[in-house]
């Protein structure tokens, strides 16, 4: 009885193992966490915990597919969230290019909802130039094209980014 039992696990796993590679063949990532780094409010107050994730960490850059991953451990309404997100991305893109973007990037981040401590914000740039927002894994917002990522990313990685030091932190090396 217990070998069968024992069987019947092994099999069940070779099914999942097999399933999850067929789902990863299928378009997602197969996932790799790169860093991490502190997310502060005012400069002292931890809001959350931002980590860079990557198919491989051997090169840490922002070319597709990409992942940035927001775990909460304060409340944060999203409109301060959304409002935030436009004034950094206005500071670190060409004044031509916000005026290209401005209404795409506008409609993606009025989608920000309120957070709750323990909620997770997923910004997820895909190789096709698919930009996903998740909250909690639910789909909030969606755009197309390398030059719309690009340049909602300039809100952590640009040249003005939100904070300096989660910019450092997040782009080292693989742990």
């Amino acid at each position: 009885k217990t070998m069968r039992a024992a069987t019947a696990r092994g099999g069940l796993m070779l099914l999942l193992m097999i399933a999850a590679n067929f789902l990863r063949a299928e378009g997602t990532p197969a996932w790799q966490q790169c860093s991490e780094a502190r997310v502060e409010a005012l400069g002292f107050i931890e809001v959350a915990t931002a980590s860079l994730w990557r198919s491989n960490c051997g090169e840490i850059d922002l070319s597709p597919p990409l992942r940035l991953q927001f775990d909460y451990s304060r409340s944060v309404p999203g409109e301060a969230m959304a409002k935030a997100a436009m004034a950094m991305v206005e500071r670190n893109i060409s004044e031509a290019l916000f005026e290209t973007l401005g209404q795409r990037l506008q409609n993606f981040s009025d989608r920000f909802e309120d957070i709750a401590r323990g909620d997770r914000y997923e910004l997820l740039y895909l190789e096709d130039g698919q930009v996903e927002m998740r909250l909690n894994g639910e789909l909030l917002a969606n755009e197309q094209g390398h030059q719309f990522a690009n340049a909602y990313l300039q809100i952590w990685f640009g040249p003005k980014p939100y904070s300096r030091d989660m910019k450092q932190s997040l782009l080292r090396a693989a742990r």
